[in-house]
């Protein structure tokens, strides 16, 4: 009894929806049949408008509406808590690991302190060390990402996937490398220089992913008129800190040359010329 009722009452719903699509359909038409020309006109006005509201030229520039500049903020709130997230990280790390911080510091500002506390620290990776280093593969991806969506308009890195495959592609390279080295050390009997080298490396490297946080919040929350001024103190910042690793690599490169002029080549090609070679190739493949 209660199916045979559902059947009927499902049938006659069925029938009701039906009759009134039929009915919209053709009211529809009847509407589209009756449009006069002059309506076909303002309506051409209405959607010229709407185009020109869209997309205005101001000299040679594009102005956006704020519908667009809306949906380009909600782009970038996962940016922004991945970013307040890194930021509470490293507050952590300076109220619990303030020693390391500081020492990171002295490292970068003297040489001869840096020599001090790389024959004295620990062969073990450090809490503090995991997330410094963290810290810098996150932030060259944002900040990677940045320069190439708004300056080269690579519309492809835009979504939040992008930032997953950007730190996949840095913590590759950036593992990687220091890999390559500790084998290198290892088949050359040279891991005393290779380890010097790793040093100096991490910590250039961990010295420019706290300096780029703050960049990386102007960049995704403040008004474009900032990112010029910003991106040039970037620059800055990567040709200090490269100008600190050349001079402090030079001790590297010198131990390695008088062992072997050999292990000095290898160490030119494969450290350094092939790795930036097939980062930018494939940084380069990803965004054609």
């Amino acid at each position: 009894m209660l199916q045979k009722f559902l059947t009927v009452f499902f049938f006659i719903l069925s029938t009701i929806c039906l009759h009134a699509q039929t009915g919209d359909s053709v009211a529809l038409n009847t509407a589209s049949d009756t449009l006069t020309k002059s309506d076909s006109v303002e309506v051409k006005g209405y959607a010229a408008m709407a185009d020109s509201q869209s997309v205005l030229l101001n000299g040679n520039k594009t102005v956006v509406n704020d519908i667009e500049q809306l949906h380009q903020s909600e782009k970038n709130v996962w940016v922004f808590v991945l970013l307040v997230m890194l930021l509470a990280a490293l507050t952590y790390l300076k109220t619990a690991f303030g020693k390391d911080v500081e020492e990171l510091v002295q490292a970068v500002s003297n040489q001869n302190l840096a020599q001090q506390i790389f024959r004295t620290q620990s062969k073990e990776f450090s809490f503090s060390a995991i997330v410094l280093n963290l810290n810098f593969i996150v932030v060259m991806s944002l900040y990677v990402r940045f320069i190439l969506v708004h300056y080269f308009h690579v519309s492809t890195l835009e979504s939040f996937y992008s930032i997953l495959f950007m730190n996949f592609l840095f913590t590759f390279f950036y593992l990687g490398k220091i890999a390559v080295v500790k084998l290198i050390g290892v088949l050359f009997e040279v891991s005393d220089a290779c380890e010097e080298y790793i040093f100096n490396f991490t910590i250039v490297c961990k010295t420019i992913g706290l300096t780029l946080l703050p960049a990386l919040f102007i960049f995704y929350t403040a008004p474009q008129k900032f990112f010029n001024f910003v991106f040039v103190i970037t620059i800055l910042i990567f040709v200090c800190m490269l100008a600190i690793f050349i001079w402090r690599g030079l001790s590297t490169a010198y131990k390695l040359l008088y062992s072997n002029v050999y292990h000095f080549f290898i160490y030119v090609c494969v450290v350094e010329i092939s790795t930036i070679f097939l980062l930018f190739k494939l940084l380069t493949k990803t965004i054609t």
